[in-house]
């Protein structure tokens, strides 16, 4: 069995007050998002999703402070009870849907996509915010066109999110592995389809390359990332302890205790600055960028020691949004409409819209 270890009713009520003290005296443009993630999240009790929220309105509510939930699933077994609870509560649902694979498997090793497609079904039929987080890997590779047309005939935004890993994976991990040269020519199919096909889906992080890109033909800026000043995502453990994104879980990606600790005194602490210093240090490679305040930043500040490539003289290298970057600006260049698309974009709030991933 997996580990059902979750936050204590006392602690996320601590874990509440702490948010809304800080919440209270931020601008209210400032809308934190909680996700439910880890192993299975639709396998805790109704009642504990009450809870949850019960203490939102309590805490958050009660302050005026909006906010919004969402829970990462792999959708394999969904009964109606629960989606009504989702619908009712207004959780928003990631679902880890590779599609082609054959890589999820039930506890019996049957692969799980029918039920998956099932459940999808009801989520459509329902009317339900959701969107996919689709593994792209090497036994799937192959099919990233056929992967964009499923979701592209079901109007269904996507998020890729690739297995690769620049230090040694564990061996059942092994024969997944891509690199980042083949991650990049993937996305360039894509990239290729959809300027292609009739389609409206976001599909990410190509979508993100693509506003970068509309930035520079415009001569838009994005603010630089300023982990010091203002946050992009805070993990946080059953435990308490909160990390930054690219150092989840490790020691020194520590930033302190949510139950202990206020947030303001968590992001003004020696732990929160070291990984600040971590992340500007990284941010050097946007800095020499042509793309720096194009770009959001975040795939570099962010980025994990597994993703993460250096050059000769040991700075980090951007191998992948960098080249896609380049790619997009000169397939939009090419384009017989390009001036009719930058004119559309030129006026977009989304091209001033930061920290978006």
């Amino acid at each position: 069995m997996g580990n059902k270890e979750r936050m204590s009713i006392g602690e996320l009520e601590s874990f509440f007050r702490h948010v809304a003290d800080y919440f209270e005296h931020q601008s209210p443009s400032l809308v934190p998002e909680f996700v439910f993630h880890g192993g299975e999240p639709l396998l805790l009790p109704h009642d504990y999703f009450r809870t949850f929220c019960d203490l939102q309105k309590k805490y958050l509510d009660s302050k005026g402070i909006k906010y919004r939930n969402s829970l990462q699933t792999n959708l394999f077994q969904v009964g109606d009870r629960t989606l009504d609870l989702l619908q009712e509560l207004d959780i928003s649902l990631g679902v880890s849907f590779d599609v082609f694979g054959e890589q999820r498997v039930d506890i019996k090793g049957k692969d799980s996509r029918d039920n998956v497609m099932d459940n999808l079904q009801k989520l459509i039929d329902r009317r339900m915010s959701f969107g996919v987080i689709n593994v792209l890997h090497a036994q799937n590779i192959d099919y990233v066109i056929n992967t964009f047309h499923f979701f592209n005939n079901l109007a269904i935004d996507y998020r890729i999110l690739p297995i690769s890993s620049m230090v040694e994976p564990p061996p059942r991990m092994q024969p997944l592995m891509v690199n980042h040269k083949q991650i990049v020519q993937a996305y360039q199919i894509i990239a290729l389809e959809q300027f292609s096909t009739q389609s409206n889906i976001k599909i990410y992080p190509l979508r993100d390359y693509f506003l970068a890109a509309m930035r520079y033909l415009t001569e838009k800026k994005v603010r630089r990332f300023e982990p010091a000043k203002k946050e992009w995502v805070a993990i946080v453990n059953v435990n308490g302890d909160i990390y930054n994104y690219g150092e989840a879980y490790l020691p020194q990606g520590y930033m302190g205790n949510i139950f202990r600790q206020s947030l303001s005194e968590i992001l003004t602490s020696s732990h929160h600055q070291q990984t600040v210093i971590m992340r500007e240090k990284r941010m050097e490679t946007c800095r020499r960028c042509q793309f720096d305040q194009k770009c959001h930043q975040i795939p570099i500040a962010e980025s994990q020691k597994s993703d993460r490539t250096y050059n000769q003289k040991g700075e980090l290298e951007c191998t992948i949004a960098k080249p896609m970057i380049q790619f997009i600006i000169q397939q939009i260049k090419q384009s017989p409409q390009a001036q009719l698309l930058l004119k559309s974009y030129s006026i977009s709030p989304e091209l001033s819209t930061e920290y978006q991933l």
